[in-house]
This record gives structure tokens, C-alpha cells and sequence, in this order.
């Protein structure tokens, strides 16, 4: 319990948290606002000329967590900002030199890295639940009748609001594992944003060769949990192997950072 209080003390008495939080809600929301206003424009276009489109634009549950988890066209800010946090949790701390009296008080280095990133999972998971939760009723408010007939926690499609939380849980144990890595807070987050947003969606520009390593990648199995993927790849399993698939991926990075922490010098 006391590695508990401790890291919790660390994460709310600085201040790199509390930024990403604040800019994870601005633009998880403000995207997800942004995108219903253009849903009713694009409405009013197809009504005009219904050959644009083969169907009405219609908002539905899973653009709820837009801002959060992005989609083909655009980045996930929300689970960007949220992975900087995370990684920053454990990077900065190697800046400073506090991760050596962390080891020095608790020599149990996989209790200490075990709770950093349990705390920080439980942290996002609450946050991007209520995030998904809150871009659910933006959509209700800013779409017109038309466009959000779809809308509904009774009958429409729940699953994004259980799936994100799982999800994001799941980029902050990865990011703490990254973290512990790198140790520095450049190459961490470099790497954190880069491999999800340039380098596998740079890997399906290569043809069919490229789209059949694709579905190999850790953050497109992601996309396919969440109903977020690429409609055009060759899949081989559906959306829960999928998750399993990206789970097996963060704790195979966790386990190689517990072993390195418990390796190297502090």
C-alpha cells in the first residue's frame, strides 16, 4: 500500500499529468463536437444531391470516442496524449534521479513498475470511459434529429464504451513499458507516437504485401477490437482475438521492461 500512496503522490504532485489530461478532454471532445457539426452539413449536402454518398451520413455510437481513438483519417489525440503521460510518468522520474530513491526505498523494482502502470492503467481507463461517455451525449446535442437517429444506449451498438477503457488500459501499461525502456522521455514518446500514426499505416502503402503484414501489427489488431479497422485487409481472426493479439503484444514490452529495470542500474 505504501508503493501505492507513493506513486499516486508522484503522479498528482506533477504537473506533466495534469497537462495531458486537460489537453486529452479538449481535443477527445472538441474533435468529437467538431465532427457532428460536420455531420449535419454533410447531411444537408446529400439531401441536396443524395449521388455523393450511397447512404445518408448518420451519426452512430462508435464516434463517441473519435477524439480518443481516431480513425483511418485521423490520429487518436486523446490515446496520443494519454500515452505521453503515461511514458512521462516513468521517464521523468529517471530525469530527475527520484527513480534511484524510488529503488532505494522499495527495493522490489517489478512491485514499484507493476504499480506505476496498474495505477496509471485504472487512471486512463476511468478517464477515457468518461470521455466516451460524455462525447456520447455531445453527439446527441450538437446532431440534428435526422443525423442522429442511430444514438441510442438502448439500442444502438454499446460496445465502444467498454472497449475504449479496456483499450486505453492497456496503451498505459505499454507506455510505462516503453518508458522503462528508453528512460528518456524523447525516444519514448517519439516512439509511442510514431509507430501507431506513421509507421504501420506507411506498412499498408506497400500493396498487398503491405496489407498482409497489416494485420500482424499490435495497433491495428487495436482498431480492430475497438470496429475501427481498415475494412480492407485480409483478417484471420475477429475483433476479441484481436484484442488478445495486442494484450499478448503489451505484456511481452512489460515483462522485457520489468526484466531490464531489474537488470540495469537505476
Amino acid at each position: 500500500m505504501s508503493v501505492l500512496a507513493a506513486e499516486r503522490i508522484k503522479l498528482t504532485s506533477t504537473r506533466s499529468p495534469w497537462w495531458c489530461t486537460g489537453l486529452a478532454i479538449v481535443f477527445s471532445l472538441g474533435i468529437t463536437a467538431l465532427f457532428g457539426l460536420l455531420l449535419n452539413v454533410t447531411m444537408s449536402a446529400w439531401k441536396d444531391d443524395p449521388s455523393i454518398a450511397p447512404e445518408p451520413p448518420l451519426a452512430e455510437n462508435v464516434l463517441a470516442a473519435l477524439g480518443i481513438t481516431g480513425a483511418a483519417f485521423l490520429p487518436g489525440f486523446g490515446y496520443i496524449l494519454i500515452m505521453i503521460m503515461c511514458a512521462l510518468a516513468v521517464t521523468s522520474e529517471y530525469r530527475f534521479g527520484t527513480m534511484r530513491a524510488t529503488f532505494l526505498a522499495v527495493p522490489n523494482r517489478t512491485a514499484v513498475l507493476a504499480t506505476k502502470a496498474g495505477l496509471l492503467a485504472v487512471g486512463a481507463a476511468v478517464l477515457s470511459a468518461a470521455l466516451t461517455f460524455l462525447g456520447f451525449l455531445i453527439l446527441k446535442v450538437v446532431t440534428t434529429d435526422e443525423v442522429g437517429v442511430n444514438l441510442s444506449l438502448t439500442d444502438g451498438d454499446t460496445k465502444i464504451f467498454y472497449a475504449v477503457p479496456i483499450f486505453i488500459a492497456l496503451v498505459a501499461v505499454l507506455s510505462v513499458g516503453v518508458g522503462a525502456l528508453i528512460r528518456q522521455s524523447a525516444g519514448a514518446i517519439s516512439l509511442l507516437i510514431v509507430w501507431p500514426v506513421l509507421i504501420e499505416p506507411i506498412i499498408g502503402a506497400f500493396g498487398k504485401y503491405g496489407r498482409n503484414i497489416q494485420v500482424f501489427l499490435p495497433f491495428q489488431n487495436a482498431n480492430r477490437f475497438l470496429g475501427m479497422e481498415d475494412p480492407g485487409l485480409p483478417w484471420h481472426w475477429g475483433a476479441w482475438p484481436a484484442l488478445l493479439y495486442f494484450t499478448a503484444f503489451v505484456a511481452i514490452v512489460f515483462t522485457a521492461a520489468v526484466v531490464v529495470v531489474n537488470r540495469r542500474d537505476a
